[in-house]
């Protein structure tokens, strides 16, 4: 599949999942204004936060399929860790809130709710995130999309956040039939409470990703993969080679320096591509990264 069919196919997820999310999120904030809960108008409000993300997400990789221009003559690609660290900041002042929200309900001595629609209503948020985490995973697959994959992740803590909605509002139906009723007011700051902490790894996990690629930091599995590539290659040809490897987003900037020795023989242009070439293949890498290899006999070049 090409390069646009895969962004077609890209952006018609993104299209999908912001419709789903959208409607997800207005209703799901109404039940929780009318039903009293803040734990589920949380969930309403986290809901719409992604809205916005996967929207932004939409516009960049339309951008990205653009590809360069005379403003960015490398493309659009440094745009995507942009908005998965602006996800991940977003995500995690939203859990900030629910965590903070939760102790004021504590010391407030909680809220009783009607626990029974309650516990229908989020169970049943909770299958349809599953599904859609399933459909957006599944379609995506084969994809290099890490917007698809911050995408497919907030659906899924989505659906861990109605489930565990669900099994709270459960124990709190039980408590208030129970011994122990003067607990059941406690239910719903205690589960957002859990749900908060719960969720708060995974916005992090978005940040440090998305951080890694904005500095740059080379993935060392990659990196020792092109330092062998580039010393076998090298070594064959005569030449000392020298890396530099670099990922933004789903775009891999790889340059290599083949240094000869002064006294060197001087090879045809013919003869430098048949090298880059067998470097291009030794990678063994799909379309979507930058190569670039270079010969010199200077060492200040390298």
């Amino acid at each position: 599949m090409n390069a646009s069919a895969d962004t077609a196919r890209e952006q018609r997820l993104l299209k999908v999942s912001i419709a789903a999310v959208a409607v997800m999120g207005v209703v799901t904030v109404a039940f929780g204004l009318w039903s009293g809960s803040s734990a589920i108008t949380f969930d309403g409000f986290y809901s719409l936060a992604d809205v916005g993300m996967t929207w932004l997400a939409l516009i960049i990789t339309r951008l990205i399929s653009r590809g360069d221009d005379d403003r960015f003559q490398f493309g659009y690609w440094h745009l995507e860790p942009l908005i998965g660290l602006v996800n991940g900041a977003v995500l995690a002042m939203a859990c900030a809130y629910a965590f903070a929200d939760s102790l004021a309900g504590l010391r407030a001595g909680g809220r009783l709710i009607d626990f029974g629609p309650g516990a229908l209503f989020s169970g049943a948020m909770a299958v349809i995130g599953l599904v859609m985490w399933l459909y957006i995973r599944r379609s995506a697959a084969g994809l290099s999309s890490q917007i698809l994959k911050i995408d497919a992740r907030a659906w899924l803590m989505g659906a861990c956040l109605s489930a565990a909605l669900c099994a709270g509002f459960v124990i709190g139906g039980a408590l208030r039939d129970s011994p122990a009723a003067h607990l059941a007011p406690y239910a719903d700051p205690v589960v957002l409470l859990i749900v908060s902490l719960t969720l708060m790894p995974f916005p992090f996990l978005t940040l440090w990703r998305s951080a890694r690629d904005i500095l740059q930091i080379a993935p060392s599995d990659l990196s020792d993969h092109v330092r062998e590539v580039a010393r076998v290659v090298a070594a064959r040809h005569g030449f000392e080679p020298a890396t530099h490897i670099a990922r933004t987003g789903r775009q891999l900037f790889i340059e290599i320096a083949l240094l000869a020795p002064s006294d060197a023989t001087t090879l045809s242009f013919g003869q430098l591509d048949a090298i880059r070439a067998e470097i291009s293949d030794a990678l063994g890498m799909a379309p979507g990264f930058w190569l670039t290899v270079e010969f010199t006999a200077d060492r200040r070049w390298v």
